[in-house]
């Protein structure tokens, strides 16, 4: 074996073997984000965390908190890294994604992909086409507190209220306070499905707002510390995903939903 190879097989061997010693902390959304995160430590990205954990035999500690503060305690160093983060730019002054050889993101090691939609009342006249909001006039809409197709939005210009959860935002549609709002696709059809007449009233528009990967977002300063661990562990987090028993776990949610 080459001595470079060699050098870095057992400076990898040692970093795994010391992150045993510790946990890791990563946080996730303490609201739903079917099929995702269904509760507390429960849903497909916990499937992917736990098989992890134990393949690289590391300890991690799963922290619920609201996604916003999530963020911010990945930001500020107090915790190594977010679970489920899409890439913007702001994020990626603090935190570090999953890049390849040429610098860019490695789309093949995210956790998992979300579209978001718009949904607006049945007897409402605004349609989302072409990337603008038609008839919306000076409404505001509806998204998840800390979610990043809320800025995106706010960057073409448009209000925007911000509330902690998917049911938040139902509950406030329900009373003609918000005419649009905008959900992650699965996520608005688990709620959909959990309310009884729900589907009459909200209409999908045909076009996503968004759509993109989610990643495992680590703090810069410990990446830069750790880089070969955190690699370890965003390959292995994708090896888990695209295996059988993965594909079997997920049509579990698919089917139940």
């Amino acid at each position: 074996m080459p001595r470079l190879a060699l050098f870095l097989l057992l400076s990898t061997f040692s970093l795994l073997v010391h992150a045993q010693d510790r946990k890791l902390q990563f946080c996730y959304e303490d609201h739903s984000v079917y099929p995702w995160v269904t509760g507390v430590k429960q849903g497909l990205v916990f499937y992917l965390l736990n098989k992890t954990e134990a393949e690289l035999r590391l300890n991690f500690d799963l922290i619920s908190l609201p996604w916003k503060r999530c963020l911010n305690e990945v930001k500020a160093g107090r915790i190594h890294a977010a679970i489920g983060a899409s890439y913007i730019q702001d994020r990626a002054k603090w935190g570090t994604y999953p890049t390849d050889a040429n610098g860019s993101i490695n789309k093949e090691l995210r956790l998992f992909y979300a579209n978001f939609f718009v949904y607006r009342r049945n007897d409402s006249a605004v349609r989302w086409h072409n990337q603008r909001f038609e008839n919306l006039r000076q409404q505001s809409v509806g998204v998840q507190l800390g979610y990043s197709v809320g800025k995106d939005l706010e960057e073409l210009g448009y209000p925007i209220t911000y509330l902690p959860a998917s049911e938040d935002l139902v509950a406030v549609f329900k009373t003609k306070a918000l005419e649009v709002i905008v959900l992650e696709n699965s996520e608005a059809d688990r709620v959909i499905a959990a309310n009884p007449g729900l589907e009459n009233l909200m209409v999908k528009e045909d076009d996503p707002v968004k759509g993109g990967e989610q990643y495992l977002l680590f703090n810069t300063v410990y990446y830069n510390a750790n880089s070969a661990l955190a690699h370890s562990i965003w390959e292995t987090l994708a090896k888990v995903r695209r295996s059988k028993a993965y594909q079997e776990e997920r049509a579990k949610y698919i089917s139940s939903k």
